[in-house]
């Protein structure tokens, strides 16, 4: 299935402004395509340029995809990490990590499901990207959930992990799920972690 993304009329634009419209209209894309679905030309159309200055940019089509998957593996890195150091009970803690999260999703969309997608590939430079990202996550939950640093505790946090991409999928692909009930729902699974 092709999405008609409506070209973007051509502006003169400086070398770091061209290279994130070109970003920005590929997130867009893949969020609604799958990669082999995708032809370098539909990209540079997106993004209002042609696929010579694509190709001068990213090199291939893969570069760019890549550098759409690394913005979102790199999210994680933008939340706080010491909330839990003071005296803040876990589900106050919790709810403000994954608050934050969820606005930082809501505002990253094409981003995130784009990621959601690549998670099917078996690419290992994607699956490293993922795997940075998840070991990010699992560091800022053991800290607000105040679980011990152990094997153990990051093989829960692993499979809660899936809860959340779960949770998160349900409210922005299908729409089953509110915000808030994907909230509620992250808060009390980090709580009952914890316990």
């Amino acid at each position: 299935m092709t999405v008609n993304h409506a070209p973007d009329r051509r502006v003169r634009l400086d070398a770091d402004d061209r290279r994130e419209r070109m970003i920005e209209a590929a997130q867009r894309i893949f969020a609604d395509q799958a990669y082999d679905s995708v032809s370098t030309e539909e990209l540079a159309r997106a993004a209002g340029t042609t696929r010579t200055n694509l190709n001068y940019h990213f090199g291939n089509k893969r570069n760019l995809y890549l550098e759409v998957v690394r913005r979102f593996s790199t999210l994680p890195s933008h939340l706080p990490r010491g909330v839990a150091q003071y005296d803040v009970p876990v589900a106050e803690a919790t709810r403000a990590l994954f608050t934050r999260w969820l606005n930082l999703v809501e505002e990253n969309r094409a981003t995130f499901t784009a990621l959601m997608r690549a998670q099917r590939t078996a690419d290992e430079e994607i699956t490293a990207l993922l795997r940075g990202s998840l070991a990010s996550w699992e560091d800022r939950i053991l800290t607000v959930t105040k679980m011990p640093d152990s094997e153990a505790s990051r093989a829960r946090v692993r499979a809660f992990q899936g809860m959340i991409s779960g949770a998160t999928t349900e409210w922005l692909e299908h729409g089953t799920l509110s915000k808030d009930e994907v909230l509620d729902l992250l808060v009390r699974g980090a709580v009952a972690l914890a316990d």
